[in-house]
């Protein structure tokens, strides 16, 4: 009795997350955690149709549209069988939240039993001796108590036609800079890139990239600032500020006007994290759950990695292929803050042979790369800062332009 119960819940839990799948973006979600092997019988048919229909037409699917494609797809099948497979596609639920919290919480349910149907069959097989491989049964005990809900392979098939490649090689970016100077010479960013901005101590990394921030969150991107370098609330702040384009005095006098713009127009897209010792598995996972478009890194060169490595530029090297890797997998944009070595001081154009402590480890990973350069002490000099783009796999245009900055509001002009 107690077996069939279980049968029957699980047999539920598959037709919920086959129910989910029809949507076209929830399916691309979850198209390389849910495979399947993890159904059974008539299941395994509807999944196969499923993933047939998104990849062939790429829209949200209707259980009668799988159904006609069932029996185009599958003429000898017995008529019993497709009556069978009917019955199950009337059943299915396609409604499904818009944040889609919920859903992504059944398919983790979902996996971590399929797991664990995994791991009792390789430990039945080690204890009846048809296998010695401890190695698989411990990969997969510590991928569900880490919650890692990670591909089955890690390689998936680019599925897009030639119209789709058209239209995003000529599109607008996914993140535009929104700052004219700048975009004359790169319009903008998109998902999957990682980009890399540098300069020496004191010359405004941090504020440079809080004005890129406030350009996203204009543009209703959610952004998350990895802090490990200077106080969380400080860089907040400095956000804020360059959102505002006001001063410190400003935002006090003005504090009650600017607080309900602060809860509509900032609030829901900015996180600030205090970021001290985190690794890059951490940033991968919040990725994973959180799903922000852009992350700042500052410091990336400070987060931790996993590896035993000999030299500092090695593990530096595989920091940003992770780096890129999460971009990649997560479909965000990654901006990382480096220091620039010694050779960058005082001078106008800087180049990423002056990354610091790895000039082509890190640079190799990077889409663009930004160095910001200053040179002199005049009140003139002070103001103003040397852009550089020394590479740039998105439209190629090398070179550097001046600009300003406003030392009260923290705004480049």
């Amino acid at each position: 009795m107690m077996q069939q119960e279980s049968e029957s819940s699980q047999s539920t839990l598959e037709h919920q997350v086959l129910g989910f799948m029809l949507n076209h973006e929830f399916y691309g979600k979850v198209k390389n955690i849910v495979t399947k092997d993890m159904f059974t019988g008539r299941d395994a048919t509807i999944f196969d149709v499923i993933t047939y229909g998104h990849k062939e037409y790429g829209v949200d699917m209707h259980p009668s549209q799988v159904a006609a494609l069932v029996s185009d797809r599958n003429p000898a099948m017995p008529s019993s069988a497709v009556h069978e497979i009917y019955g199950i596609l009337d059943k299915l639920s396609t409604n499904i939240s818009e944040e889609m919290a919920l859903e992504q919480d059944v398919v983790k349910n979902f996996w971590v039993r399929d797991r664990a149907r995994q791991i009792g069959e390789k430990a039945i097989a080690i204890f009846t001796g048809e296998s010695e491989h401890f190695g698989e049964l411990k990969t997969l005990i510590d991928m569900v108590e880490d919650g890692r809900m990670t591909d089955r392979t890690t390689y998936s098939e680019m599925d897009k036609n030639f119209t789709q490649l058209v239209q995003e090689e000529t599109g607008d970016p996914d993140f535009p800079f929104g700052w004219d100077l700048l975009s004359e010479h790169l319009s903008g960013m998109d998902r999957g890139n990682l980009g890399i901005i540098f300069a020496r101590p004191e010359v405004g990394k941090t504020t440079f990239c809080s004005f890129l921030a406030a350009n996203y969150i204009r543009q209703k991107h959610k952004v998350v600032y990895w802090a490990n370098e200077e106080p969380a609330e400080k860089i907040k702040l400095r956000i804020i500020q360059s959102f505002f384009e006001r001063t410190r005095q400003q935002m006090i006098e003005e504090q009650h006007t600017l607080q309900q713009r602060y809860d509509e127009e900032i609030a829901p897209y900015l996180i600030v994290m205090d970021s001290v010792g985190t690794s890059m598995e951490e940033l991968n996972e919040y990725a994973q759950l959180n799903e922000p478009d852009v992350m700042f890194c500052d410091q990336l060169d400070k987060f931790r990695v996993a590896g035993d490595f000999n030299r500092g530029d090695e593990r530096l090297k595989e920091t940003y292929v992770v780096a890129r890797e999460v971009a990649k997998r997560n479909k965000l944009l990654i901006w990382s803050v480096s220091q620039a070595s010694f050779e960058a001081h005082d001078r106008q154009f800087i180049d990423y042979a002056m990354l610091d402590n790895s000039r082509t480890g890190k640079a190799g990973e990077a889409d663009v790369i930004i160095g910001i350069g200053k040179t002199g002490t005049s009140e003139e000099e002070n103001t103003a800062r040397h852009i550089c783009i020394s590479k740039n796999k998105i439209n190629g245009w090398h070179g550097m332009f001046t600009s300003h900055i406003d030392v009260q509001t923290g705004v480049y002009y």
